[in-house]
């Protein structure tokens, strides 16, 4: 391989990683918006759509059926999660609810443990379409499904956002949640779709990856950490913001562990946050208020 083909390597890399990533952000930043609150449990819900999926193929159930049937398990895990926990705890004070939902990451990693063990669960490739040729690089067709469902659902929350009466509903609630209230809508209930949005874009993030990474029960804290800092980078309120913090975050990490060493890969993504909050504390891409 040449070195052109190298570099092209590790941008179809940190692109695929990136996708990952913005699609945690994007699913922390409608969770945020909604309910004023980080959900420090996101990253289970890309374990156990992970997960749920490997199990249910190997029942032998077919792909499309395990994909739809764990992303509905995640949907209804993340409702009942905030229906029956963060709507009781919503007039508490924000550290509260912050460690609750750390809290609630910690329990669900200790049911993935009971249900999954410290195993690591692998699925097989969505297409069994052979590695393609780019300009001397090689690329697993997986890479292209992920961006490819990555754009896809970017795509559905926009048209969801603008183009739905429960979208606007949902914008109006983030916007100023009283207002919404006096002009009829159910904030709880906006809440609750939030979050069922959230576990959704979770599980999927979860699900695209499971057939080129191992995933077992821990799986999910450095999603969870790189997905935070996406969102942290692009701004906590925009969803276009944080999936461009997520792709950035992909392709610098990509090209570090690359062109430097993997060992430094952490440490420079850390620092990046670091100089964001010290230079641009609302996000790189957030706009102005």
């Amino acid at each position: 391989m040449s070195d052109f083909s190298y570099l092209v390597q590790f941008f179809f890399s940190g692109l695929t990683s990136g996708s990952i990533y913005a699609l945690i952000a994007v699913s922390l930043v409608i969770v945020y918006r909604a309910s004023q609150l980080i959900c420090f449990s996101q990253g289970e819900f890309y374990v156990f759509g992970a997960l749920i999926m490997a199990s249910l193929l190997m029942k032998g159930i077919p792909l499309l059926a395990a994909f739809l049937l764990s992303l509905l398990s995640s949907v209804i895990m993340a409702g009942f999660i905030q229906y029956i926990v963060i709507r009781r705890l919503l007039k508490k004070p924000i550290g509260m609810l912050i460690v609750m939902t750390i809290a609630i990451s910690l329990a669900l990693r200790g049911f993935a443990l009971l249900i999954w063990g410290r195993e690591s669960y692998v699925v097989r490739p969505f297409f069994q379409v052979a590695p393609l040729s780019f300009v001397g690089a090689t690329l697993p067709s997986q890479v292209f499904l992920i961006m490819g469902v990555t754009a896809l659902v970017l795509l559905c929350l926009w048209l969801f956002f603008e183009k739905t009466l429960i979208g606007l509903a949902m914008r109006a609630c983030a916007e100023n949640p009283d207002a919404a209230s006096l002009m009829g809508i159910n904030v709880h209930r906006m809440s609750l779709f939030a979050w069922m949005w959230g576990g959704a874009i979770g599980a999927i993030s979860g699900m695209v990856v499971a057939p080129l990474l191992f995933t077992q029960y821990t799986s999910g804290i450095m999603p969870m950490v790189k997905g935070f800092i996406a969102m942290s980078i692009g701004g906590l309120t925009g969803i276009s913001g944080a999936a461009l913090g997520g792709f950035l975050l992909g392709l610098t990490e990509a090209f570090t562990i690359g062109l430097v060493s993997s060992r430094f890969s952490d440490a420079i993504v850390f620092t990046i946050l670091i100089i964001v909050l010290i230079f641009k504390p609302s996000g790189l891409f957030a706009r102005s208020q």
